[in-house]
């Protein structure tokens, strides 16, 4: 029992930040300024989506099983190297791909494959509020990764699916982002897990 408690207040080797939540929240320019003011490598899920996008159809089985495998993949060299990450993932809690891999399990993966490697997973789960995040759908900058910008369709999706629960991990906190800036939210992260 000691042992394994003097273990776990072991300083972690590396650090992997997870920005969570819906489409639109937020979640790559809070990144990017999280990024810029510590210093942390950046990638964000459209560097993996939009390379399966190249070969797939939208939901389709081949797209989200290339997706999920190339992201565990990414997950595990970053533990391999050891380095400091800044990272985004679209949430829902009730989300379900077409391989039968849900949000949560998804999340719980990333966290545990993190922890083997003696890192340590830092989750931030940004919400906001419905009109906000419409308005945030018609920014110029999601045009660069082919990122949904359609406020109907994004409504269909707020109203069906359940983007408001957090991740069932640990080490994580919610930040309302509908009116802070993303630089004020990237300094609340920072602050919060002392990075």
């Amino acid at each position: 029992m000691k042992k394994s408690r003097k273990l776990s207040n072991k300083k972690p080797l590396f650090n992997v930040i997870i920005i969570y939540g819906t489409v639109a929240v937020g979640k790559f320019t809070v990144a990017n300024e999280l990024h810029k003011l510590i210093n942390y490598k950046f990638f964000h899920n459209h560097h993996i989506h939009d390379l399966a996008r190249q070969l797939f159809e939208r939901s389709t089985l081949h797209l989200h099983r290339l997706f999920e495998n190339i992201h565990f993949f990414v997950f595990r060299e970053i533990v391999e190297a050891k380095i400091n990450v800044v990272t985004t993932h679209t949430y829902l809690s009730n989300y379900i791909s077409k391989t039968g891999l849900t949000c949560p399990f998804h999340l719980k993966k990333i966290e545990s494959i993190v922890k083997r490697g003696s890192g340590r997973a830092c989750f931030v789960h940004l919400v906001a509020d419905e009109k906000e995040i419409l308005k945030r759908v018609l920014g110029k900058s999601r045009k660069n990764y082919r990122k949904l910008r359609d406020t109907k369709i994004l409504k269909e999706y707020l109203d069906n699916n359940d983007w408001k629960t957090v991740a069932p991990v640990k080490n994580n906190i919610q930040i309302d982002n509908t009116h802070l800036s993303p630089k004020k939210v990237a300094q609340i992260i920072k602050k919060h897990f002392e990075l």
